[in-house]
């Protein structure tokens, strides 16, 4: 019986492996398929459906574009706290009757906060479909904040704030950010700060729920084991609500983004660590700039894995890190290039001169093409099992839908592929022209 099993999980793997070689030689991925749903309910609220019946799941996600470049520096925090909040209670749901409804199908409900958008979503069997968009609906449109459960979530905040400043690359990355951000909103932490948290009150909460929470302001995006006309009909039952605030400011949720580029500095603080940590970088192009592409594929080539440019020089060659990696994340506004690492503060400023010195030759050079095709193919293997689950289709839509287009999407995997060696060259020489550089070292 166990030979039997054998073979046939052999001859499963076999088989799916030439699948996906096949669709690797591809070379593309088309992600929006025909028969896939892109449409607008009357109140302006946007939804995506893409059909996936390998598994008898649905991913059901609610994204709502306020994050803590919404925010202003007295209520700073806000939009991660209001997060925590919805989950108290709704107009149909306590806390107690949202946990049993979700947990009797095994299911998964959560939320998330970012710099630009906040996520609420369901990862549930196929039979819960009305039930989790019936609650996700109440989360951003009824929620009730009770005065005592306001009260027990303000502490658990404030807490989270503690734990989240007690390690050493959160502060790191914090610091990073004051540096490279001095005027636009992406200096706000999406965690916010203890003060504003202690003083927020139920009223500035409410008003920035009613402002930012309006169906004009989402995506539904889901994905999943599902069928469109009876989906359809549920999203319009529970989600076609025709909202009008007083408080709701669309000037609010456009804040100037603008970022002058940064000259070199260098800031080095002490701190409760053995070693030292350190992260550079600069501003890269905005989300609308092919260039969002060069900087992902060299990311890549300096410092992703053992054979990167910088793990291969500054770890095995010279022994200078114990840790080191780069990457590359795009924001609406300016995107950020980074290079983080661990090392003894004696080697720490040799380690930096290195750094800089992989980066001009690379300037001047450019990279082999071993190097740029290695680059490409980690990106698109990376791609497909980051797309494998109907959680991170479903993400995957509601993240290109609000900050750049389908149509983008499915150009991904050719965008990359363009990548040239002037490309990168032309990258480095537009945008890395100074280094900001923060550390922490040993008190």
């Amino acid at each position: 019986m166990l030979k039997c099993i054998i073979s046939i999980f052999i001859v499963t793997m076999l088989l799916n492996l030439r699948s996906w070689c096949e669709v690797m030689n591809k070379k593309e991925m088309f992600f929006i398929a025909e028969q896939d749903e892109r449409y607008f309910l009357r109140n302006g609220l946007r939804v995506l459906l893409k059909k996936s019946t390998f598994l008898p799941l649905v991913s059901i996600q609610v994204w709502v574009k306020v994050g803590s470049i919404n925010e202003t520096e007295d209520i700073n925090g806000v939009s991660h706290f209001l997060e925590h909040l919805v989950f108290k209670g709704t107009k149909s749901y306590s806390l107690k009757e949202i946990s049993k409804k979700i947990e009797r199908y095994g299911a998964v409900l959560n939320a998330g906060t970012s710099k630009e958008f906040t996520v609420y979503f369901v990862d549930i069997p196929k039979e819960g479909l009305e039930e989790a968009i019936k609650i996700l609906s109440e989360l951003v449109f009824d929620a009730t904040f009770p005065d005592n459960e306001l009260e027990n979530e303000r502490n658990v905040v404030i807490e989270e704030i503690k734990r989240y400043e007690d390690t050493p690359t959160n502060i790191l990355y914090e610091n990073f950010n004051k540096l490279l951000f001095q005027k636009s909103a992406y200096k706000w932490r999406v965690i916010g700060k203890e003060e504003n948290i202690r003083n927020l009150s139920k009223s500035q909460i409410i008003k920035y729920y009613k402002s930012f929470y309006q169906p004009a302001n989402m995506i539904i995006s889901i994905c999943g084991d599902i069928e469109y006309d009876k989906t359809k009909e549920l999203i319009d039952k529970y989600f076609n609500y025709n909202l009008v605030s007083p408080d709701s400011d669309i000037g609010v949720r456009n804040p100037p983004l603008y970022e002058e580029i940064i000259p070199a500095a260098t800031e080095i603080k002490k701190h409760k660590v053995q070693h030292t940590y350190f992260i550079c970088g600069f501003l890269g192009p905005k989300i609308d700039d092919k260039h969002q592409y060069t900087g992902e594929v060299l990311s890549i080539i300096l410092g992703e894995g053992l054979s990167s440019r910088l793990y291969q020089n500054l770890r095995e060659k010279k022994q200078l890190v114990y840790e080191i990696s780069s990457g590359f994340y795009t924001q609406v506004g300016p995107s950020v290039f980074y290079i983080t690492g661990v090392c003894e503060h004696k080697n720490f400023e040799k380690t930096i001169e290195e750094i800089k010195k992989i980066l001009d030759d690379v300037k001047n050079n450019g990279v082999t093409n071993a190097e740029l095709e290695k680059a490409k193919h980690i990106i698109v293997t990376r791609w497909y099992f980051n797309n494998e689950t109907v959680h991170s289709k479903a993400s995957t839509l509601a993240w290109w839908e609000m900050f750049m287009s389908l149509e983008e999407l499915n150009s991904y995997l050719e965008n990359i592929g363009k990548i040239t060696n002037n490309d990168i060259k032309h990258f480095l020489n537009l945008y890395a022209k100074d280094l900001v550089i923060s550390a922490l070292m040993p008190e």
